[in-house]
């Protein structure tokens, strides 16, 4: 199922999907969008992935006692989740 949203991008990504269609590597604006979002999901699922991993095993020691001597690891990684 297709969904509409608007968003901004930069220059530079417009420019480069404007080639694309130009050069036949996509249909339309849009096609190009969805190329370049798709070839990058894999990465993006990676780094989602290692996060959620990360978040579960910190609450796994946090649920079994273990104290992190400095305190703030979770907050550190809710903010660099953020970013």
């Amino acid at each position: 199922m297709l969904v509409t949203v608007s968003i901004k991008v930069r220059r530079e990504v417009v420019d480069l999907a404007d080639k694309m269609v130009r050069l036949g590597l996509a249909r339309s604006r849009s096609h190009a969008f969805n190329r370049m979002i798709e070839k990058g999901l894999d990465k993006i699922r990676e780094e989602v992935g290692f996060w959620e991993d990360t978040l579960i095993r910190l609450e796994d020691l946090s649920r079994s006692g273990y104290r992190i001597r400095h305190g703030g690891l979770s907050r550190l990684l809710v903010e660099g989740r953020s970013r």
